[in-house]
């Protein structure tokens, strides 16, 4: 029997939209290596692969599957099944990766975040004591910063890493000395020294007024 045209145009659309598929395994002693670890299709769209550890009462515990993980937090317990009735689950770490069958997991960084700010000088962080968010997978830690009328202004948040001398102000009529220096630990409060090419030129300037003048 030949297949209609339809047919063969939502086989080849299922294909191209099929959901990633992870290495999979209940839950087993924290050291163990999974030897039951299944190839599994997600259920979802959105679901990528995880690895997590975790303690439940005082045992360690092992386990991978498919998940979404929560944006801009932490991803609960019950996102990776864990909802046995009774049971206390504590000390979860969960690690990720988004390629097909993959092996290689990394945690979502925990980073600092606070919204534009004025700050005392080109250097200085805005404050973010009371503010973090857990990034997406492969983001860092961010700082971005810039001079405007005078003053200078910092952000900080989870983003995808790019080149530091890449960076261009948003604004060039009304900004200058732009930059971006990025972090890869929790928290972090020491950013990369790399900055764009664009502060270069401004910063040599007022060195060189502040030298001779």
């Amino acid at each position: 029997m030949k297949l209609s045209m339809v047919t063969l145009l939502a086989l080849f659309g299922a294909v191209l939209s099929a959901n990633l598929k992870c290495k999979e395994c209940a839950e087993s002693a924290k050291d163990g290596e999974c030897g039951s670890a299944a190839d599994a299709t997600c259920g979802a769209a959105t679901d990528i692969c995880y690895m997590i550890t975790y303690k439940k009462g005082t045992d360690e515990k092992y386990k991978k599957g498919c998940a979404t993980p929560t944006e801009g937090a932490a991803t609960p317990a019950a996102t990776f099944g864990l909802e046995e009735q009774g049971a206390t689950y504590t000390e979860l770490k969960a690690q990720w990766c988004n390629t097909e069958l993959c092996e290689e997991y990394s945690p979502r960084l925990t980073c600092k975040t606070c919204g534009v700010a004025e700050v005392d000088n080109i250097d200085a962080l805005c404050d973010a004591t009371n503010s973090s968010a857990v990034c997406g997978l492969g983001e860092q830690c961010a700082s971005v910063f810039y001079m405007a009328s005078d003053k200078a202004y910092n952000k900080r948040m989870c983003k995808e890493f790019s080149e530091p001398h890449d960076w261009v102000c948003a604004d060039n009529k009304t900004q200058s000395a732009c930059g971006i220096k990025f972090c890869k630990t929790d928290n972090c409060e020491d950013y990369s020294s790399s900055m764009a090419t664009t502060i270069a030129l401004p910063l040599l300037l007022v060195a060189i007024f502040n030298a001779y003048f």
